[in-house]
């Protein structure tokens, strides 16, 4: 019952104060792999780098974003290849429970002032190569 209750997890969940949403179009960079099992008492993330093309509400100033994208169900990337253009809805958050890192994208010292986690999964508008 506890597995089942912590399952029902929404992503506002994670965040914590106000929030905000902005939505970019940007090219994926690099993805952490799925860990292969869903949220249960842990809340599963992968978290991927993308260089920014355009803001398309919201202002952002980086060339470079990191994005936290949760993954209860599967993996958000299984048909979105490295180097695709994706259209992406993120809530942004000045702190955010579960901090998800990997090589190359978010080390595990860094924690970052603002989180910015997906609210959809990425809808690709060109497919990578």
């Amino acid at each position: 019952m506890l597995a089942l209750l912590f399952g029902v997890q929404h992503i506002y969940a994670q965040g914590v104060g106000r929030s905000r949403l902005m939505t970019f179009e940007w090219i994926l960079l690099k993805y952490s792999p799925h860990p292969g099992y869903g949220c249960g008492v842990l809340y599963v993330h992968q978290v991927a780098k993308y260089r920014v093309e355009k803001v398309v509400v919201g202002k952002y100033a980086g060339d470079e974003i990191v994005v936290d994208h949760p993954a209860c169900d599967e993996d958000v990337f299984k048909n979105v290849p490295v180097g695709s253009r994706v259209r992406i809805t993120v809530r942004v958050w000045r702190k955010y429970l579960s901090i998800t890192d990997y090589p190359g994208i978010r080390e595990p010292e860094e924690i970052p002032k603002i989180f910015y986690a997906a609210e959809d999964d990425p809808r690709v508008i060109r497919a990578g190569k």
